[in-house]
């Protein structure tokens, strides 16, 4: 199973954002380039990702787009959600059949599914990029 591609990129976007200094934003062909994502889904993205207050943007000369508040205090679950709708889901249990080794499938399933959400509410974009910057570039304050 994997993310969905919207969520990849916006995680990519918004992990460009954190690695910079608060005051400098970034305009979409900018992270597009950097992130290797197709310019008008970034431009959807971005929209989406604005609308949920994760990114702020600024128009005009200097202008593009900065994150909403402090790269710690935004999970890998918000990015997703805000463009994806919800967290992952590996099954719904409320219409799965009943047959020997049923419930142990649910069961198996439900849990991996709580484990990896549990995953993406408790790392922060701060965390993704941490180990390619280092702690000296990220904590910055809005």
């Amino acid at each position: 199973m994997q993310i969905s591609k919207k969520a990849d990129y916006a995680l990519r976007a918004m992990a460009i954002l954190a690695a910079l200094p608060p005051e400098r934003s970034v305009q979409a062909q900018e992270m597009a380039e950097s992130g290797k994502i197709p310019i008008k889904f970034l431009e959807q993205i971005l929209l989406a990702l604005k609308r949920a207050e994760l990114l702020r943007s600024k128009r005009g000369v200097g202008g593009g787009y900065r994150l909403g508040r402090e790269s710690r205090l935004i999970s890998v679950a918000e990015v997703i959600v805000a463009v994806d709708g919800e967290l992952l889901r590996f099954l719904d249990a409320k219409d799965y059949p009943e047959f020997p080794g049923a419930s142990g499938i649910v069961q198996c399933l439900s849990a991996a599914e709580e484990a990896t959400n549990r995953q993406l509410r408790e790392t922060s974009i701060e965390d993704l990029i941490r180990q390619d910057v280092g702690d000296a570039m990220v904590g910055y304050g809005i």
